[in-house]
């Protein structure tokens, strides 16, 4: 984008955005696209020019992209989800709270269902309850693409709000944690919901894999629980794209790659296939590098899993503009 700097504030380096004329309008002082050098600063005041247009890269990220969930109702979950877990341990379950919950966040999925926006929080105090509602988001847009019901939906939902329970910080074995807190999760529930019940079932098995190398009961393929094939791939993505990940927190674009690679390995290809239809390769909050030059960030998936691209104030079709995209920015 171009901000208009007043010609003291201009330093050596800067790009000038505009071709600058002298006061008369007919000589061009500089062209636009030039790297300012001391002697162009000098000239331009000596021509009695106050003022440059200066190309300023937009910063962009996902945080101007309006969230799936709202912000008011994404810091009410928070809170509340955050005193149900600790309710949890001490072996209550306010179950109602939990399925209003859930319900909230399916209605706010299926009224923006359509437009293929996932926007996620990505930074919060509650990292539990933030990756709670996140995974919810996620499993409710894969399970609107695979045709559940809202009972059917609702009961996924739940699964993916509680399937983390039992998660404890500081983690001091990182592979005796995850191999053994499903177990830990699911026997805290189960006074709270049948043993059989669908949502237990998901919990116990959101770390098994479709190679059927994963835990705690090596199930593979389809006889792992179709919830438990879900929160895997909903889990994964929003833990990846974490910021309070361990290392690096991935890009969406990354994240998207990551899951793809692993299809048929750690997750069901038809599941995410699903998913990836909705995201999209180039996932919302993706930056990029254009064929024109500009960056820009994804706002949303159209059809076809082509993005639409924010880039210096306009959206950009890249289809219909005849432009693609040349690379991504990490």
């Amino acid at each position: 984008m171009i901000i208009w700097k007043n010609i003291e504030l201009v330093e050596p380096g800067e790009i000038v955005g505009e071709d600058v004329y002298d006061p008369s309008g007919f000589i061009i002082l500089i062209k636009e696209g030039s790297v300012l050098k001391e002697g162009d600063i000098y000239l331009l005041k000596n021509r009695g020019v106050s003022i440059l247009p200066i190309y300023v890269e937009e910063v962009l990220t996902s945080e101007d992209i309006e969230p799936t969930i709202d912000m008011e109702l994404y810091d009410n979950l928070s809170k509340d989800l955050s005193n149900t877990f600790e309710e949890v341990k001490n072996g209550e379950l306010n179950v109602k709270k939990v399925v209003k919950h859930s319900e909230e966040i399916m209605k706010k999925v299926l009224e923006k269902y359509n437009e293929k926006i996932l926007n996620l929080i990505r930074k919060d105090q509650k990292p539990l309850a933030r990756h709670a509602i996140n995974t919810g988001v996620i499993s409710s847009i894969i399970g609107i693409s695979l045709g559940f019901d809202d009972e059917t939906l609702n009961k996924l939902i739940i699964s993916a709000i509680l399937h983390d329970v039992a998660h404890e910080k500081p983690v001091r074995d990182i592979i005796e944690y995850y191999d053994t807190h499903p177990i830990k999760a699911t026997g805290m529930l189960r006074k709270h919901f049948n043993m059989n019940d669908d949502v237990l079932l998901s919990i116990l098995h959101h770390h098994e894999r479709f190679d059927g190398k994963g835990y705690p009961r090596n199930l593979k393929g389809t006889s792992i629980p179709v919830f438990a094939r879900i929160l895997s791939i909903a889990d994964a993505y929003d833990t990846l794209i974490s910021k309070d990940f361990p290392g690096k927190a991935f890009s969406p674009y990354e994240a998207v790659k990551f899951i793809i690679s692993n299809s048929g390995k750690m997750f069901d290809p038809n599941i995410v296939s699903k998913f990836v239809q909705y995201v999209g390769i180039y996932p919302t909050g993706t930056v990029v590098e254009l064929s024109n030059g500009e960056r820009g960030i994804v706002v949303k998936v159209l059809s076809g899993l082509i993005p639409l691209v924010k880039a210096n104030g306009r959206l950009l079709d890249i289809v219909k503009e005849k432009i693609y995209i040349k690379k991504v920015i990490n």
